[in-house]
């Protein structure tokens, strides 16, 4: 991928001298930018911009490391096998009209593909805006005309987007309101070829990048990029689109991609420790908190608020209670320190209302606020600060060299909110930005990214182990419907595959007649009968669940009710009936982007009621699953609700992982589905209804 980043020769192929297209704009930029050699390609001129310009890219005399195109879609792939002629490693497609276009588009889009993979050549985009790299000030796209050139702004976050205009103009608007700057910025459109995961290694080994920022309407290989996300300590902020499913129609006709469940997806990142972004100024926010402050990702969210208005440091405090922090309790040292600076009638307390002790030393010279902001950053019960200020010509209310100084030699972040002039606010933001101190103008965003910042570390990837082998012995009646059934099993079949795997079970007999007294009454009456008939998932709604049988007459009469019910098809399954308090649903789903995904939640009728549910890709280790059980929003269920018991975390996640290790063994299973998993005490669990579905 260095061609593409770190090129030599360079190609332009549909340059024009024309100054108003976007071929004479990417050899403009190139001229301003680039340091190595650049080569316009187009048959009808000699001369482009003073360069020599060339027919073909095979007629250029020097070496040519990458060739950006920008003609037609119709005469992209002359151009792409002109290129693989020459033995140029790398192209960037940036003209529009292929896949997102319709079946003409996709045709071309696998033509290329197939030059791809016959020549080895690497192709970027198509209808994307290319690489700026700020660090060096290389522009390798038309996103920039000339008076912007100057405008690029260095930050330590980097950022991969598939869309291509919208990059361009974000990434305008970052810079002319001093908002962030950036070290790279990679528009990769329609990942033909070059995707996210080829691209993100590169920033994640970039020295200039702290952290990276993803706007992608799908992900291209989901196990490649957790993993790749799982192997680093720098923060990653990913913003999906195609959320609903008006918007994930909008996302294939736009990138002809599957945007996917995003339930999953939301799960899946959070597992991979990456922060979730809903919009393009949040993502921004949040890439340029984490960059400033990449040390201070500790799990701790104890803060401190420093305001010269009450109602500012009154909304602080609501916003982090919104957020899971704390308002920090202030150590006494603090507060003696602190006192120091008010009058004698103004308690001192968390938030700190600075404003009488700015009127009482208005006069004195005394940086109040650089004081006050010493203070809570030396208190070991602080483990962040916000400042609210206002900025006006002339006001020297908050130092950014003074704090920046102070925040990055203690570890611990300033997070500032300014309001006031719109001049002075400009120039306020962009002091705090050389200071790497983060400053907004919304307070709820800023408790968004300051809970991004204080927030916990992925966990590790499990350690690679086996898991094709199940606890028990699965029986050649089991092994031949895992190898040779379609569609779904039935519930007897699917929780005997469950116990093999270690996943408790509800006690059940097949009756055979309704004279069975022997499997009707062996677990103790009251029992639970069931009809079970193929394809016939959903039994309660079609009648064939029956509660409370009580003795052996009414097992024989359930047995006949229920055998008319299914036509005479099927078989009637008889279970201890069980007395449980809480109801969890398990699954299991085979998701096109991640594979085998975990699900868990709040079960029984609740399941569809609340829809309390939350995913992980498996395998999970017992790390995993035990955050995959914190992240659902019904904890105080799990945790012994009004003298109901409390769930046994470990052993459950013990099963999550033994559901997930199932769908990894098995890759046949397209979905499982566990409700109710009921736990009937502090130390039982067991599943009472189970489907294990099959693909063909």
């Amino acid at each position: 991928m260095d061609f593409f980043f770190h090129p030599r020769g360079v190609a332009v192929i549909g340059a024009t001298p024309n100054p108003f297209k976007s071929g004479n704009t990417i050899v403009r930029n190139l001229i301003g930018t680039h340091k190595g050699g650049v080569y316009p390609v187009n048959p009808k001129y000699d001369r482009i911009e003073g360069l020599v310009c060339y027919p073909t890219v095979q007629a250029i005399p020097a070496a040519v490391d990458l060739a950006i195109v920008f003609v037609p879609a119709a005469q992209v792939v002359a151009a792409v096998e002109d290129c693989a002629a020459k033995g140029v490693p790398g192209v960037m497609i940036q003209s529009g009209g292929f896949a997102e276009t319709g079946a003409g588009g996709q045709a071309i889009e696998r033509r290329l593909a197939e030059i791809a993979r016959e020549t080895g050549i690497r192709l970027w985009g198509p209808n994307c805006m290319g690489l700026v790299d700020a660090v060096s000030g290389a522009i390798y796209s038309f996103m920039y005309a000339d008076d912007l050139r100057n405008a690029l702004l260095v930050d330590k976050l980097s950022l991969i987007v598939q869309s291509g205009l919208i990059s361009a103009g974000f990434l305008g608007d970052m810079m002319r309101h001093h908002t962030a700057g950036v070290s790279k910025a990679c528009s990769i459109g329609n990942k033909l070829d070059v995707n996210e995961c080829d691209v993100l290694p590169v920033l994640l080994d970039d020295p200039d990048t702290n952290v990276v920022g993803l706007y992608l309407e799908s992900i291209a290989d989901g196990r490649r990029f957790v993993e790749l996300c799982r192997s680093t300590d720098k923060p990653i902020v990913v913003l999906k689109g195609g959320k609903s499913a008006r918007g994930a129609q909008a996302a294939m006709s736009h990138t002809a991609s599957l945007a996917g469940n995003h339930r999953v997806i939301e799960g899946v990142l959070k597992q991979a420790g990456v922060v979730e972004a809903n919009d393009f100024t949040q993502m921004i926010d949040l890439c340029r908190s984490l960059s400033y402050c990449p040390e201070s990702r500790s799990g701790r969210g104890r803060v401190a608020i420093l305001s010269y208005s009450g109602a500012a440091g009154i909304l602080s405090a609501d916003f982090l209670e919104a957020m899971e922090l704390d308002v920090a309790d202030l150590s006494p040292a603090t507060r003696t320190t602190l006192e120091g600076l008010f009058p004698d009638w103004m308690p001192v307390k968390n938030p700190v209302d600075l404003w009488p002790a700015m009127e009482k030393n208005m006069t004195s010279g005394i940086d109040v606020i650089g004081e006050g902001l010493d203070a809570l950053i030396a208190d070991p019960n602080v483990d962040a600060v916000i400042v609210t200020t206002f900025a006006a010509p002339g006001n020297r209310w908050f130092d950014p060299d003074r704090a920046g100084a102070a925040s990055h030699a203690s570890g611990k972040p300033v997070f500032v909110w300014v309001v006031g002039m719109p001049e002075s606010i400009l120039e306020f933001k962009e002091k705090c930005r050389r200071n790497r101190i983060p400053v907004f103008q919304e307070l709820y965003r800023l408790a968004e990214c300051l809970a991004a910042v204080l927030g916990p570390r992925a966990t590790p990837a499990p350690v690679p182990r086996p898991f094709g082998e199940p606890a028990q012995a699965l029986t050649p009646e089991l092994k031949d419907a895992l190898a040779e059934a379609t569609g779904p099993l039935d519930e007897f079949v699917s929780k005997r595959i469950l116990k093999a795997y270690g996943i408790p079970t509800v006690d059940e007999a097949v009756m055979t007649a309704a004279g069975d007294a022997a499997a009707a009454g062996r677990f103790g009456y009251p029992v639970v009968m069931k009809g079970l008939v193929p394809e016939g998932v959903h039994k309660t709604e079609m009648g064939l669940v029956r509660l409370g049988v009580r003795n052996r007459s009414a097992a024989a009469r359930t047995y006949r009710e229920l055998k008319r019910a299914m036509a005479g098809r099927g078989k009637v399954l008889v279970q201890k009936q069980m007395d449980g308090k809480i109801e969890l649903i398990l699954g299991l789903l085979r998701d096109p982007q991640f594979g085998p995904c975990v699900m868990f939640g709040l079960g029984g009728i609740l399941a569809e009621a609340f829809r309390d549910t939350a995913f992980a890709m498996a395998p999970l280790s017992k790390a995993d699953a035990l955050g995959l059980i914190s992240r659902i929003r019904g904890q105080a269920l799990l945790d012994g609700f009004r003298g109901m018991p409390a769930v046994d975390r470990d052993a459950l996640a013990d099963i999550l992982v033994a559901l997930g290790d199932l769908g990894l063994a098995h890759p046949r299973i397209r979905e499982i589905d566990v409700n109710p998993l009921l736990v009937v005490g502090p130390d039982g669990m067991a599943a009472v209804d189970a489907t294990i579905v099959l693909g063909d």
